[in-house]
C-alpha cells in the first residue's frame, strides 16, 4: 500500500510511512472509540449513539471499488456541512485539528490540518476489504 501511496502522493517511501503512522495514531486515538478496532463500527462507545458508527472497511465497496478521497475528507473535516442536515454525531475533526500549536504561525495551520486528514484518510485506504 506505501508503493501506492508513494506513486499516487509523489511522496517518498519515508514520508509515505510517515503519513501512514500518522494516520494510525489518529485512527486510534480518535476513531477508534466509535468505529472500533478494526474499523468496523463496533468500538466501545458505538452502543451509545443514536446512529451506529459506519464500517470503514466497506467504503471503497460502497462506492463501486473506489475510494471517494474528496467526499471522505468532507466528512472527517466537518467544518463544512451545512446546519441544514442535521447534527452530527461524529465530531467535526478540522476544528480539533485546526487549534494552533505554540509557536505555529497562521498560514501553517491549514496546511498541518489538511496534512493530518490526509494521513487518516491513507490509513482507511489501507483498511479496505
Amino acid at each position: 500500500m506505501a508503493a501506492a501511496a508513494t506513486v499516487s502522493f509523489g511522496l517518498s517511501h519515508h514520508a509515505a510511512a510517515e503519513s501512514y503512522h500518522r494516520g494510525m495514531v489518529e485512527y486510534e486515538v480518535a476513531c477508534m472509540p466509535c468505529h472500533g478496532i478494526d474499523g468496523r463500527g463496533d468500538g466501545r462507545l458505538a452502543p451509545t449513539l443514536k446512529t451506529r458508527p459506519a464500517d470503514l472497511t466497506q467504503i471503497a465497496r460502497s462506492n463501486k471499488g473506489r475510494f471517494p478521497t474528496a467526499r471522505i475528507a468532507a466528512i472527517i473535516d466537518g467544518r463544512d456541512v451545512m446546519a441544514a442536515h442535521g447534527q452530527r454525531e461524529m465530531p467535526i475533526w478540522g476544528d480539533r485539528y485546526r487549534k494552533p500549536i505554540p509557536g505555529e504561525k497562521p498560514a501553517m495551520v491549514e496546511k498541518r490540518v489538511r496534512a493530518q486528514i490526509n494521513a487518516l484518510i491513507d490509513y482507511l485506504k489501507s483498511i479496505q476489504k
